[in-house]
């Protein structure tokens, strides 16, 4: 996914982690009821994994279009089903742009399960965040819901045998962050594609600084 943008954006969220807990306790509160609702059978299994795989075309394209037509106006997003990081349709189209400034593909490794109203699969996540900060991609176990052929919520979660260095990713953000601070250069979290131009001209300086030193 992708996001995720993170998601939804997972990869900002290590680095905002006071602002992202305050967010996601409200999330889960406002939007719990909506996320476990179950979504009624559409089609048949094989048709699901094509609508996901080209729902996944579409976002790695940025196909705004296309991702407006695959999709209603309540789409969400939520982290293990239960923290919504994309509340609407706007929102998640809104933040398309944020991902094309930074490069954000999602891959399908294996589908593990698939039906008529859900698609569970193992993909995994990177964008330019990861390039300029040496991270590997970030796997996720994500279930697509689907209802009348559209893709109408995501659940994604960590893979049981994904292990997360939180301590060293907070190391390496936080010398990213501190590069920035002291060169006076701005660093924007926000998904936008403005503040997404910002974070990557802070990170291709970040990704460059030992060509710096050499100069």
């Amino acid at each position: 996914m992708n996001f995720r943008y993170l998601l939804l954006l997972l990869t900002i969220g290590i680095v905002t982690i006071s602002c992202a807990d305050d967010s996601k306790k409200e999330n889960k509160s406002t939007n719990n009821a909506t996320t476990t609702e179950q979504p009624k059978n559409t089609g048949n299994a094989a048709e699901s994994v094509v609508l996901v795989t080209s729902f996944v075309d579409a976002r790695n394209s940025y196909d705004t279009e296309k991702l407006a037509a695959m999709t209603p106006k309540n789409y969400q997003e939520a982290f293990d089903n239960k923290i919504v990081e994309i509340k609407s349709q706007e929102d998640f189209l809104a933040q398309i742009g944020w991902a094309k400034v930074m490069d954000s593909k999602t891959t399908i490794e294996k589908v593990i399960s698939k039906n008529d109203a859900a698609v569970v699969v193992i993909e995994t996540s990177s964008n330019f965040i990861n390039n300029a900060l040496e991270l590997k991609p970030q796997k996720f176990k994500t279930k697509y819901y689907l209802k009348d052929g559209k893709i109408v919520r995501q659940s994604f979660n960590y893979p049981p045998d994904e292990k997360i260095d939180t301590k060293k990713n907070d190391i390496i953000y936080g010398n990213f962050e501190r590069y920035c601070k002291v060169r006076n250069i701005p660093v924007s979290w926000e998904a936008t594609p403005e503040d997404g131009k910002i974070l990557r001209k802070a990170l291709e300086a970040y990704k460059n600084r030992e060509r710096e030193k050499k100069q």
